[in-house]
């Protein structure tokens, strides 16, 4: 009897956190959405959706209306050379990098540029800037010119710099390279 006693008792407390822990993960499923908030995420997606289509509109017409030859990356960032340097080395992650620009919104306003701020540098992907930026680096060696329209998620996104950039506003930068230092390996 006694056996069967602790038994019990060493069950008890081997199964009650399991029980704990399965009662409290069943009573924090998600509940069913009501078709109100459906119909809400439904119109949310469709805005989103419209503003996507509004913005690849005003890039296309930004490139048209300046007879533009760009390509397009996967991230929807589109790019030409202004200037090529015919150079090979190009530059990676890790590598700080000294460049001029000046920043357009697709207005043609210009709202940045190094002439006032200086000359930038970054240590590509692993810096705070723009994802963009990155991006566009990396598609660059030093002597580059390069003009690079960057869609609102790749520039300052959904809050713009709450100075010059408005929220969700696609931007347009001129990036010259001047130097490329490679990291020390250790």
């Amino acid at each position: 009897m006694n056996l069967i006693l602790k038994f019990l008792k060493y069950s008890f407390i081997l199964f009650l956190p399991f029980y704990l822990l399965l009662s409290c993960q069943c009573s924090a499923q998600e509940k069913p959405k009501s078709e109100k908030q459906i119909r809400s995420q439904n119109q949310r997606i469709e805005a989103q959706r419209e503003f996507l289509r509004k913005e690849r509109e005003s890039i296309k017409a930004y490139i048209k209306d300046r007879g533009l030859d760009m390509e397009r990356t996967g991230t929807g960032m589109y790019y030409t050379f202004l200037e090529d340097s015919a150079s090979d080395e190009m530059i990676k992650t890790g590598d700080e990098v000294a460049f001029t620009y000046d920043i357009y919104l697709l207005n043609g306003t210009k709202i940045y540029s190094s002439e006032k701020k200086g000359v930038r540098k970054l240590v590509v992907d692993k810096q705070d800037a723009e994802i963009g930026v990155h991006e566009s680096l990396k598609l660059m060696s030093v002597g580059d010119k390069g003009l690079f329209i960057l869609p609102s998620h790749l520039a300052f996104g959904v809050a713009g710099d709450q100075i010059k950039v408005p929220p969700k506003t696609s931007l347009a930068y001129e990036i010259r390279v001047l130097e490329i230092n490679k990291p020390q390996k250790q």
